[in-house]
């Protein structure tokens, strides 16, 4: 089995070379998006090695916006690059932050046992529920400032954004709802299937969550669940449990994994985990004794 590793990153090379050297893989190919912005980590990715696998560094890069269809357009270009350089059984997206928690070995083991199954979570909670009708029925204008208080545009694009979203709820404004909407963790591993029927559906996606806030969580999961790879959808009833990743969201948005969290981290059946910091170097380097390929 051959696998696509798309990397999306904007901070914390120590992470990222863990990473790397964790999926440094004959069997694997890596795709690496770097954020536009962060200048001094493409240079650094540069001096990146690996051993086995072929390491591509994109050069078209994006400025990525939290909640914005930044994050949608980003996937979009890791997943058309690497179909255009190869076919892959599966597809892997992961932050820059994450680090498997696997060997290579157990991990296409793992694929190849469950082949054809979808590996995307779906959050079923009716908070999450709340939440997603919020984000889909109106129009979420100026969101790449809306994590950037510190920027001047936030002083003008905040208020208009604001007043948007209160006209749209006085007027009682929906947006049409085109298709079942479903929402979930961006993070996923998909097939060579569904990876080109998300392809072709780019038009839509592209239209249809350009103002719609935090669109990562959404779109996978919605085109996902109304297409014909729905039946293949791995523990769809579980609340976000299909993609195998372990990610704490009670004590963080997410937790960043902690040197006493080791123990958690190597008893947990999942595949992947998130997300890592470079404070914690001892605990980067016992997952990488413990996962480099023995």
């Amino acid at each position: 089995m051959k696998h696509a590793y798309l990397i999306i990153a904007h901070n914390e090379y120590p992470v990222l070379k863990a990473l790397l050297s964790l999926l440094d893989d004959v069997r694997n190919d890596i795709y690496l998006h770097i954020d536009r912005r962060s200048a001094e980590l493409y240079k650094k990715a540069y001096l990146l090695r690996t051993q086995k696998a072929r390491l591509f560094v994109l050069p078209d890069r994006n400025k990525v916006y939290w909640g914005d269809i930044s994050q949608v357009e980003t996937e979009y270009l890791l997943l058309e690059t690497a179909v255009k350089q190869s076919t892959y059984d599966y597809y892997h997206l992961l932050s820059g932050v994450d680090l498997p928690i696997q060997t290579q070995d157990y991990i296409h083991s793992f694929f190849q046992a469950n082949s054809g199954k979808e590996f995307v979570s779906y959050w079923l909670g009716d908070r999450h529920q709340k939440d997603l009708e919020r984000k889909i029925s109106r129009y979420y204008f100026f969101t790449k400032s809306l994590k950037r208080s510190n920027s001047q545009w936030h002083i003008v694009t905040a208020p208009c954004h604001n007043i948007a979203l209160i006209i749209q709820k006085f007027i009682r404004f929906r947006r049409k709802q085109e298709v079942e909407f479903k929402k979930g963790p961006n993070w996923c591993s998909i097939t060579q299937g569904f990876c080109q029927y998300l392809i072709e559906k780019k038009p839509f996606v592209l239209r249809r969550f350009r103002y719609t806030l935090c669109p990562d969580e959404i779109f996978v999961q919605t085109i996902l669940w109304n297409s014909p790879f729905k039946e293949n959808i791995y523990k769809a009833n579980e609340d976000d449990a299909g993609n195998m990743r372990l990610a704490d969201w009670n004590r963080g948005n997410p937790y960043t994994w902690k040197f006493q969290d080791y123990n958690e981290l190597i008893a947990s059946d999942k595949l992947f985990a998130r997300k890592f910091s470079s404070k914690e170097n001892e605990l980067i380097k016992q997952i990488e004794t413990a996962y480099s390929g023995k």
